[in-house]
């Protein structure tokens, strides 16, 4: 069944509501993957990491729909893919096994860090090239040990079901317009017939790279997953209860699980360091 923009908008603002009333708990818990084990460090960390998402998607919802609702369609698309980025996310490092998850998340931060403090000791500003020693975390994942990697959102995205290779090329068909691209620059022209040797014609407006109604219906099912994933710690079954009924409403799953690819990955277990 297709929604229409209103029954999209419906829902969208009946998540946000229910976000407003269940997405700060004041007792935050282990998934069910770690429940009545210790509470330790990484578990706080994993905790955080999911609320941080899900509360971050929230809040760029609100700026996609008013650039939707105000014809800015091409202006929302990059902040749908970053939505879409983090709800996955958000549950695979919920769903993961044991700490491999949130260690993976966290040593990639570190990666990232350590390679930013290399390229501002190169910089020619001395304000980067003095600053290099105090960036913070690079060392934050020196002993960390994983099965898991969040390097590349395609490895996430295939661990994930419903997910796999699909949630991979949306996110790539998304990203195709969120980069500085000859795919969004063709958004702006009309193609000169072949031959011409003219000039393609400058479009007085520019065309939509995706519907205003497909880009809320990726608004929507995220704040689905992205909750979803935040209520495995607050197990909240009132909010719960909301995003199931809009999941129904949007005929998607509101829980995705891990993958068969996942569990073929983790049946014989290889650490990296």
């Amino acid at each position: 069944m297709k929604l229409t923009g209103a029954e999209l908008r419906t829902i969208i603002d009946e998540l946000q509501s229910a976000w407003q009333a269940h997405g700060d708990a004041d007792s935050l818990y282990q998934p069910a993957a770690r429940r009545d084990q210790r509470f330790t460090g990484e578990d706080a960390a994993r905790v955080a990491i999911v609320h941080g998402w899900a509360r971050h998607l929230h809040e760029t919802a609100r700026a996609a729909v008013l650039l939707l609702d105000n014809g800015m369609t091409n202006a929302a698309l990059p902040l749908v893919r970053q939505m879409f980025e983090c709800a996955l996310s958000a549950v695979w490092a919920i769903q993961s096994k044991d700490q491999h998850g949130v260690r993976a998340i966290i040593r990639e931060y570190s990666r990232s860090r350590r390679a930013f403090a290399i390229d501002a000791r190169k910089a020619a500003s001395p304000t980067f090239r003095e600053s290099a020693d105090d960036i913070a975390d690079i060392e934050l994942a020196e002993e960390l040990e994983t099965s898991d990697s969040s390097r590349q959102f395609r490895d996430i995205c295939l661990d994930l079901s419903p997910g796999g290779v699909d949630a991979y090329i949306y996110y790539r068909v998304m990203s195709s317009y969120s980069h500085a691209s000859l795919a969004v620059t063709d958004l702006y022209y009309k193609a000169a017939a072949p031959g011409s040797g003219a000039m393609p014609y400058r479009l007085a407006e520019p065309r939509a790279a995706m519907p205003a109604d497909t880009l809320l219906y990726f608004v929507a099912i995220t704040l689905v997953w992205g909750a979803r994933a935040y209520t495995y710690t607050s197990r909240d079954h009132t909010h719960r209860s909301v995003i199931r009924r809009a999941a129904h409403t949007l005929e998607v799953n509101s829980e995705i699980q891990l993958s068969d690819h996942y569990r073929r990955r983790h049946a014989k277990p290889r650490t990296t360091r």
